[in-house]
């Protein structure tokens, strides 16, 4: 590790409470500096435990580079801005400057504030609260904040409001035309944000915006030297929703009411009502969407497609008479944000009824989705052939290979002289990988045992559900409760619950309550049982003896009907690989690794991991599972697993 690296982590480390110097923390930090230095990509799983916030934070200030650091969660964001880079500015570097960059319709938009108030001063606005209805209380409330606010994000507000009232008050990345046709461009508190983060050496954003930001050829983020993906596990959902589009007919509908702000809602020359055509539409699409079930479906075909195709007609006829009532002169405000809005949803249209080539359209919950089968090639050609990459998270490899993860997100094994994604870029960069498999410092073979429920039957069976819940039951009763619950299902969840109504412990399922109260209630009541699904597989931490087991009904695969993966496992096969290896089981290992992450949070936590599915043990790809997991001691007997749970 150079000097100045390794002496600014043992700075740092040792201002931290009980801090403390980890080999696995110096090796990240190490190898990371020396990719910012050389140009080149790292992958890191760093086991919980590692520290692997100093270890990517330390070597990005050092190199004296302006990095992005991208994360999956607000909740990590908050904890680099508000936490991490405050303590390092002050143990580290004095001079340390960072910013948190949001999506554009996290700030407060002064422009349609003061269309809709006026500018405070005593001019009036050009469209009266009086639409707002119920609403005005809040968006006033709102707009006097905004004024003189130093940040006009929403986080910051004093109270809380309605979404329904931050939708009127904000714009989206695809409304908003930019600042130099904004009356209020040069006070614009989202270009604000980016105006102080150009000038930041650490910008903190997330996945999905960083995703926009490649699409959009870099008009969103500033320029940088480098990005590092925190939590990178979620990585390649998040830039496949970015890459892709979603077709609804809310859409429409607030098209229409757009219009309707700088339109007569009357009869044109043509004989034809421009806002009320658009209102139709909108309710024709909700018609047809509402009609079809979920799953693949091809949006250019059948009453979809031709909804879908008169709705981009009349987007279009809106637009052109939008641009007959302008002036020559380029548009401002209100109607350069319609015209923005309007183009990007007739070119979604368009995209949506001719899905390209290595594309795939599905339906889901009323929503049209259209997403790229494959990320690898968009990050090849627009980021690992331009800057250093760093990935780093707690859980990305399968069977102890980061091989497939790789290789999903363009990442190649060895160099390539002639890279097609390389083409027209000056000095590309090669798109090959340091991997680094980091062990937690955590001592998870004392810590920890993983029971495998190999005496169970096979999960696929209708003995299993019977089977499971006993189970469950005679585990969360010798834990004395202080258990986690993860299902694979909604239905089980409901039925785990009824199973351990009738014991002595009380029993908080998800929905109950708001994730955050849900979560502050388990942990504050040492022997309650919290049963959930998926989306309480990950981003908890409940250190202490309020959680002594996690039991796990089966292993996570990706449901057989999800279009996007389907379209992936089609065409992994297509190429003559195996698409389970490819894609069911890479995915099933993150997930099974993340909740067997939610146990051992700290130095002196133990437990039970309890996973009650046999195929961990009966099928030739357990073990590549397992060795996914933490490094806990493993046994397939039931009673010494009750005894470690009895000894804590």
């Amino acid at each position: 590790m150079s000097t100045t690296v390794a002496e600014a982590l043992d700075r740092v480390v040792a201002a931290k409470p009980n801090g403390r110097v980890r080999p696995s923390q110096q090796q990240m930090a190490e190898a990371i500096a020396t990719a910012l230095n050389e140009r080149t990509h790292v992958i890191v799983e760093a086991g919980t435990g590692t520290g692997k916030s100093l270890g990517y934070l330390i070597p990005s200030i050092e190199s004296g580079l302006q990095v992005i650091v991208a994360t999956a969660t607000k909740t990590l964001q908050n904890q680099l801005g508000d936490v991490e880079l405050p303590f390092l500015k002050e143990h580290l570097d004095s001079n340390l400057t960072w910013s948190i960059i949001k999506g554009r319709q996290s700030y407060a938009c002064l422009a349609k504030l003061e269309e809709r108030f006026g500018d405070g001063l005593g001019t009036a606005g050009l469209f009266g609260p009086d639409e707002l209805g119920e609403l005005e209380e809040d968006v006033a409330f709102i707009a006097n904040w905004a004024r003189d606010h130093a940040t006009g994000d929403r986080d910051d507000l004093p109270r809380a409001v309605s979404d329904a009232a931050w939708n009127e008050s904000s714009v989206s990345g695809m409304e908003c035309p930019g600042a130099n046709r904004c009356a209020q461009g040069d006070r614009c508190l989202a270009e604000r944000s980016i105006r102080k983060a150009s000038e930041a050496q650490i910008i903190v954003t997330n996945h999905h915006l960083y995703g926009l930001d490649l699409t959009s050829g870099g008009r969103i983020l500033p320029e940088h030297d480098a990005v590092v993906f925190d939590e990178a596990h979620k990585l390649e959902d998040a830039l496949s929703s970015a890459f892709g589009v979603d077709i609804t007919a809310g859409r429409l509908s607030h098209f229409a009411g757009q219009i309707r702000r700088i339109l007569p809602d009357v009869v044109g020359r043509d004989g034809r009502n421009v806002i009320a055509e658009v209102r139709d539409r909108s309710a024709e699409v909700r018609s047809v969407l509402s009609r079809l079930d979920d799953g693949a479906i091809d949006p250019g075909e059948g009453d979809l497609g031709a909804a879908l195709a008169r709705a981009h007609v009349t987007v279009s006829m809106a637009l052109r008479r939008v641009r007959e009532q302008m002036s020559d002169e380029p548009a401002h405000g209100i109607w350069a944000r319609v015209q923005a809005q309007g183009g990007h949803l007739a070119g979604d249209l368009a995209f949506a009824m001719a899905v390209p080539e290595g594309s795939v359209s599905w339906m889901e919950l009323g929503v049209l989705r259209v997403a790229p089968v494959e990320v690898g090639p968009h990050l090849a050609r627009n980021l690992l052939t331009q800057r250093p990459a760093i990935l780093t998270s707690a859980t990305l490899s399968v069977g102890g290979s980061l091989a497939q993860l790789g290789s999903r997100l363009g990442f190649i094994e060895s160099s390539m002289e002639d890279d097609p994604f390389a083409d027209g870029i000056d000095e590309p960069i090669q798109r090959t990988y340091e991997g680094l498999r980091l062990e937690s410092t955590f001592d998870y073979r004392s810590q920890a045992m993983l029971y495998i429920g190999s005496d169970l039957p096979d999960p696929r069976t209708a003995e299993f559900q019977g089977a499971a819940l006993a189970e469950i039951a005679a585990l969360v009763e010798h834990a004395g409760g202080r258990a986690l619950v993860l299902t694979t299902s909604h239905k089980m969840v409901d039925l785990a619950v009824r199973q351990l109504a009738h014991g002595p412990f009380r029993v908080l399922a998800q929905g109950d309550l708001p994730r955050t109260a849900l979560l502050n209630e388990f942990s504050s009541n040492e022997t309650s049982v919290l049963v959930a699904t998926m989306g309480y597989w990950e981003g908890i931490d409940i250190p202490g003896p309020s959680l002594s087991l996690v039991v796990i009904d089966k292993i996570p695969f990706p449901r057989p009907d999800d279009p996007l993966t389907q379209a992936r496992r089609d065409r992994v096969e297509a190429t003559g690989g195996s698409a389970f290896n490819a894609v069911d089981l890479p995915r099933a290992a993150m997930l099974l690794a993340q909740g067997s992450g939610r146990l051992i949070r700290n130095e002196v936590d133990r437990g039970v991991v309890a996973i009650l599915d046999n195929r961990l043990t009966a099928k030739r790809y357990g073990i590549r599972l397992i060795r996914s997991l933490p490094p806990m001691q493993r046994t397939s007997d039931r009673e010494r697993a009750i005894r470690f749970l009895q000894s804590l």
